[in-house]
């Protein structure tokens, strides 16, 4: 797939029976998916913390952030380390795939916008719906 004039590359994730759209630009590393060490009293979205360059790391639940029904059992979870909070005061944390899917360029026309929320908008795609991700509005945890 080649780019556009004015368009971005995204990470296309499975996620429940859901595709999400994370900007390239904020995607640290994608890796086989890490264990976990639950918190006592954590929101369901947060699965836990694990290590990754010998720091801790919180992991989210891609699939609950988006509100994904369960889909197929995941063959190849990942673990996608990606860039969230505002630039001024990001953050790494790990978002629980499914599956990285591919890498797709989308323009601003492509995207249908649904919110103001972390789903900031729609993509039809040829391997399906996918939900644009705004990484820098998901909060501090």
């Amino acid at each position: 797939m080649t780019a556009e004039a004015g368009s971005r590359r995204f990470l296309l994730l499975s996620a429940g029976d859901r595709l999400a759209a994370v900007d390239a630009r904020q995607v640290r590393r994608i890796l086989r998916a890490l264990p976990t060490v639950p918190l006592p009293g954590a929101q369901p979205e947060l699965l836990g913390l694990a290590e990754f360059g010998g720091e801790p790391l919180p992991v989210l639940d891609l699939a609950q952030l988006i509100g994904a029904k369960p889909g197929q059992p995941a063959s190849f979870p990942v673990t996608v380390v990606v860039w969230v909070g505002p630039p001024s005061q990001r953050e790494l944390v790990g978002l629980a795939a499914d599956a990285a899917v591919d890498l797709v360029f989308l323009s601003p026309e492509q995207v249908v916008p649904t919110g103001e929320g972390l789903v900031v908008g729609e993509a039809a795609l040829p391997q399906g719906t996918a939900e644009v991700l705004d990484l820098s509005r998901l909060g501090a945890l």
